[in-house]
């Protein structure tokens, strides 16, 4: 890689761009076009199925269950009433029932109407009929009777009617490998409801919700992205070519993004969604340096001269911003992978628009130089305040960051990944209050499975294991976390209760009795989802009130606890689900964002080392940047915001982008040291060039994050609002901790 001072590629692009723009420019629009093919074939698949991480021992655990148990998913409806077992309230439920188990893609409904209440009669036969099995109640004495039968019953009481006994559930179980057909199912159990209130919520719904979120979003903030940051170049500028030039540049990267995303069949997903704003926002920054230092330049060869010094940092800045992206990378699930390694290819591309079609258009259309106010007050009174606070108080400066950094070291104790996409949704919104309000009034709809398994091949309905497995459930149901826990033994205690006509309902003690109870019980197909066929595994049913990948991890570690000192020897226990899955996989991505911010830091060093040769001047580089980063994760923890799918992707973008001001900085102070200028020389010197740019692309940079602010998608917001604030942080160590740390650097060898 070139030394400092030396042309470089970069400033050669820039010097052939300025020579030959007309043919640059013909270049890229042949490319824009050639491009259009593959951005015609990009796909949209927003849906939330794309982060889950199927090459791990999780996803095959739950694969496993799903063979033994059936597909977990599961949309819940609830109707309220003002009145306990309200007669017309009952008819609607079995009415409902009937329209759902009509739909295509629905292997199943629970209700009143179809789950059997287990009773044996006063002569001793064993009835197996639902609540509503001969229709809703027309008088009040019959409402009555069909209250107290539910009431007896272990299963139906928060899971299909609340406790206060005036909200009934219909739980609507879906097909397995049905989630291309979810838009369709969920259209038709609202067309069914009708005008009647009615509350419908599940993973599913929350899938369908976020996939219809990131969609509108795509379509509302890339324009908003553009208005925004096309304002503010008009505002700095007062140039219509200072507006269309950056937009036009960054555009032209971002199209080749797309386009190579489309042809290589890789669709736009929840997280890779991201990047249309993130890259222009990206590349308006990078056109910014051009168009400060090329502003009211002469004549090409003035062009030229002026635009060569900041043409090399721009690269540098490119190269480290990708390696930020890449570190993303790490992450074995292919919606991060695609966030990490098409957003290294963008940055790339937008670099390349950058250092060639920008000046070949500045050629074309020179950019007048206004000297404004805000530009005047940075390369003079601002600069001498940076350079004279610099070798000023640079201890000062630097104990002050210490101070700093020690308090979001005690925040980043605090910090916590957990990933909650109940949360992503506003309080007031649909989808939001649906959730709150089944919650609430029934069990949780989280579904997580305790899968039971012999290993030796013991019968899960043996004596021992079948006590085990109760009193796992019971304990289970007892957690604040679970709404409702189920099992075979409920059933189980039903039946044998019935029949010694025992209100304790205890557990059948004989292996063989259990088995004659559940051949009684063989045509109950809710059966199918607690005890497999071959007794080898049984499967207790939780309902948990909490979506957060935290307290989802507390359960399973819950589960292997109590199962090590009570289980019995010879079989395991294990959770597994739907939002199990989900809330692992989040894990595995903010975990793994974690891990891919110290590959970030490394690889930005390896470059910056190969182009500068100067350990303390990159150590000073990376310190510089990091440090923000880390201020920002210590706040979280102090503020108790935590590390989710979205907010942790902050670190390495936010890495590799402000590493971009911070080059230019040591850019010019390098170079000048080399020339034999003092320390003061060289500060003022980068920072009279830097200064206005710098503030201008953290300017620009944060208002096109801020913009994803606005979205009341938390997803979308946090990272937005998060990404905004660590470059303002960053602004303030680029001319805080940066300068007092150059002002103790030795002058390096010419």
């Amino acid at each position: 890689m070139e030394r400092p001072g030396s042309g470089g590629l970069a400033a050669a692009c820039v010097r052939f761009s300025i020579r030959h723009p007309a043919a640059v420019l013909v270049l890229w629009l042949l490319a824009a076009a050639l491009a259009s093919r593959g951005a015609a074939e990009l796909e949209v698949e927003t849906n939330t199925d794309s982060v889950l991480n199927r090459t791990n021992a999780n996803w095959a655990l739950y694969e496993h269950s799903q063979e033994l148990f059936g597909e977990d998913e599961v949309v819940v409806v609830a109707l309220e009433s003002e009145v306990p077992f309200d007669p017309a309230l009952l008819a609607e439920v079995d009415r409902l029932t009937d329209a759902f188990q009509g739909i295509r893609g629905v292997r199943r409904v629970d209700s009143l109407a179809t789950v059997p209440i287990i009773r044996v009669s006063g002569d001793g036969t064993l009835e197996l009929d639902p609540a509503l099995g001969d229709g809703p109640p027309e008088t009040p004495v019959a409402a009555a009777a069909m209250a107290a039968l539910v009431r007896g019953d272990r299963i139906a009481p928060g899971s299909l009617v609340s406790r206060d006994e005036r909200v009934f559930a219909i739980n609507v179980l879906l097909e397995a490998d049905t989630e291309a057909l979810y838009p369709q199912i969920l259209a038709r159990v609202r067309e069914a409801i009708g005008e009647r209130r009615a509350w419908v919520s599940g993973v599913p719904v929350f899938r369908i919700a976020a996939d219809e979120r990131t969609r509108r979003e795509i379509l509302i903030f890339v324009p908003l992205t553009v208005c925004v940051i096309g304002a503010l170049l008009f505002a700095l500028f007062r140039s219509a070519a200072a507006v269309v030039i950056p937009l036009a540049a960054s555009g032209l990267g971002t199209w080749a993004l797309v386009s190579a995303m489309g042809a290589l069949g890789v669709p736009l997903t929840i997280t890779t969604a991201i990047l249309p704003s993130v890259l222009l926002a990206l590349g308006c920054a990078y056109v910014m340096h051009l168009l400060t230092a090329g502003a009211g330049a002469g004549d090409r060869e003035a062009l030229a001269r002026a635009l060569e010094p900041v043409a090399r940092p721009i690269g540098l800045s490119g190269v480290t911003t990708a390696i930020g992206f890449l570190a993303i990378a790490s992450v074995p699930i292919d919606a991060i992978r695609y966030v990490g390694g098409f957003g290294a290819v963008g940055v790339l591309a937008v670099v390349l628009a950058g250092l060639t079609a920008a000046p070949a258009a500045l050629a074309l259309w020179p950019v007048p130089r206004r000297s404004t106010r805000i530009e005047a007050a940075l390369r003079g009174p601002a600069r001498r305040r940076v350079v004279e606070s610099a070798l000023g108080r640079p201890r000062v400066l630097v104990g002050a960051w210490l101070a700093v950094l020690a308090v979001a070291g005690v925040g980043a104790l605090r910090l916590q990944v957990d990933t909650d996409v109940t949360r992503w949704f506003p309080e007031g919104s649909e989808v939001r209050d649906a959730w709150d309000s089944i919650r609430e009034r029934l069990s949780g709809l989280t579904p997580i499975n305790v899968l039971i398994e012999s290993q030796d091949g013991t019968p899960v309905t043996e004596a021992a294991p079948l006590r085990a497995i109760d009193a796992l459930s019971a304990y289970l149901g007892a957690l604040p976390v679970v709404g409702k826990a189920v099992s075979v033994a409920d059933p189980l205690r039903q039946i044998h209760g019935g029949f010694l006509d025992d209100p304790s309902r205890p557990l059948p003690d004989a292996f063989d009795l259990t088995e004659q109870y559940l051949l009684l019980l063989s045509s109950v197909d809710s059966m199918r989802d607690l005890v497999s066929d071959g007794r080898e595994a049984a499967n207790i049913l939780l309902r948990v009130d909490n979506n957060g990948s935290k307290p989802i991890r507390e359960l399973a570690d819950d589960v292997d606890a109590w199962w090590r000192e009570n289980g019995v020897a010879g079989f395991s226990a294990r959770t597994t689900g739907t939002m199990q899955v989900f809330a692992q996989s989040e894990d595995d991505i903010a975990y793994g964002q974690l891990q891919g911010l110290f590959y970030a830091l490394g690889g930005i060093g390896g470059i910056l080392l190969l182009s500068f040769r100067s350990p303390l001047l990159v150590g000073t580089a990376l310190l510089a940047n990091f440090t923000p980063v880390a201020l920002l994760f210590g706040l979280m923890g102090l503020a108790g915001v935590p590390l989710d799918a979205g907010t942790v992707l902050v670190g390495s973008i936010a890495l590799g982008i402000a590493v971009d001001d911070t080059l230019h900085v040591i850019t010019g102070f390098h170079a000048e040291r080399r020339r034999g200028a003092t320390r003061r020389q060289a500060l003022e010197s980068a920072y009279g060039l830097v200064l206005p740019p710098l503030v201008y692309t953290t300017l620009a940079i944060s208002l096109g994050f801020l913009v994803l602010g606005v979205s009341p998608f938390q997803f979308t917001r946090n990272l937005g609002l998060l990404t905004a604030a660590v470059m303002a942080i960053c602004l303030v160590s680029n001319v805080t901790l940066l300068p007092a740390l150059l002002a103790r650097l030795r002058a390096p060898a010419r």
